[in-house]
């Protein structure tokens, strides 16, 4: 059994297309030992979907493993039951308070003006001019709190992002850290004012009663915020790159949920999530021992063969479609149904108006393995 050679996704073809990569991964065995990270690759879609249900033996709170975590990094994303059901009942019930119609009225009419600005100025980026002020808009107005200066944001976020990948990339760690802490500092800032009702006034209104730490409550916020603007606009430009690889005569416009889900399954940004093992244990069919850490490779899942009929074809009307773009188990993206809905929006506005949309040049891809995204994406409508 050859090294996987986990470092040869940052190469520029593979950040734009891995799963050639994930193929031959996957031909070896759906388990796969990573010399190079000291980490278990996990391609199978069975495989993938166990350990991201259980919590009991793959944590996301490397603390049960012995491993310090800054307090300015637990969150919603990184702490496990107990602690993390009470943070995630707090925030579902945020979600349950904000208005999904009033979100689809501020979604669209940022759409119309955001293309009414460039469909006459000929190839732009799709990227700085569409996908991230749409996204941005939408999660600070869910969240109802004021929008940050996108300049300042993004890149910010994108430093998170990076952190994320500091196993190949260890230079990324600290920064992203850094980043983390001066974003929760402006979750704090919101927080010095009133706020109107929503999502953001009821959790922190309800967070003592509910037992969640205060600082536990604004890194979570910071989360909604920043995974929700990441997710939601790296998955527009994954997406639009997909349908627009498709020749016209073939497109069909992305507007409603099953063919939004098919998108995320095919072409979503989200490729992977890492557990630490925290008793040895059995997945497929190597054995795990406790600290190991364990990367779902879910952009492989979600082409694996034994759970997807041609997988490698966008089938808009797959029924069932229990892809893994959005998590699966404890951790599950809250916000994966905003997220379809805005892509709903978007997809479905951009196919109707635009069939003849083309990509203009080759894309430049982000040097995420974890987090797919695009510096640019310069398109024609």
């Amino acid at each position: 059994m050859t090294d996987p050679n986990i470092l040869s996704l940052l190469d520029p073809a593979a950040l734009l297309d891995p799963h050639p990569i994930y193929r031959r991964w996957h031909e070896q065995s759906s388990v796969l030992w990573d010399s190079d990270i000291e980490a278990w690759l996990v391609t199978g879609y069975e495989e993938s979907f166990a350990a991201l249900r259980d919590a009991e033996n793959f944590c996301q709170d490397w603390r049960r493993v012995g491993v310090d975590t800054p307090p300015s990094l637990l969150s919603l994303q990184t702490l496990d039951p107990p602690e993390h059901t009470r943070i995630r009942h707090l925030m579902l019930e945020g979600f349950k308070v904000a208005d999904p119609d009033r979100l689809e009225r501020t979604v669209r009419r940022t759409l119309d003006e955001l293309l009414a600005a460039v469909e006459e100025q000929g190839p732009f980026d799709f990227v700085s001019k569409v996908a991230e002020p749409l996204t941005l808009r939408a999660v600070t107005h869910l969240l109802g709190v004021p929008e940050p200066d996108k300049d300042w944001f993004v890149p910010l976020s994108n430093t998170i992002v990076d952190g994320m990948d500091s196993s190949l990339r260890p230079e990324c760690y600290e920064p992203g850290v850094a980043a983390r802490a001066e974003l929760t500092g402006l979750v704090g800032e919101w927080l010095k004012s009133p706020l109107p009702d929503g999502f953001t006034a009821h959790v922190v209104h309800r967070a003592p009663s509910a037992g969640v730490d205060h600082e536990v409550l604004l890194n979570s916020l910071r989360v909604v915020l920043q995974a929700g603007f990441q997710t939601a606009s790296r998955f527009l430009v994954t997406g639009l790159l997909a349908l627009l690889r498709i020749p016209p005569e073939q497109r069909v416009p992305v507007d409603n949920d099953k063919a939004v889900n098919e998108l995320v399954r095919f072409a979503g940004p989200v490729h992977v999530e890492s557990r630490a093992c925290v008793h040895d244990t059995v997945l497929g069919d190597q054995k795990i021992r406790k600290g190991e850490i364990v990367s779902m490779f879910l952009g492989a899942a979600n082409r694996d063969p034994k759970m997807f009929a041609d997988p490698e074809s966008l089938q808009w009307d797959r029924t069932p479609n229990r892809h893994l773009g959005f998590g699966r188990g404890p951790h599950a993206c809250l916000g994966a149904q905003v997220a379809v809905q805005v892509a709903r929006i978007a997809f479905g506005a951009i196919g109707h108006r635009y069939p003849n949309a083309r990509l203009v040049s080759e894309p430049v891809p982000r040097p995420n393995v974890t987090e797919h995204g695009m510096h640019s994406l310069e398109v024609s409508f």
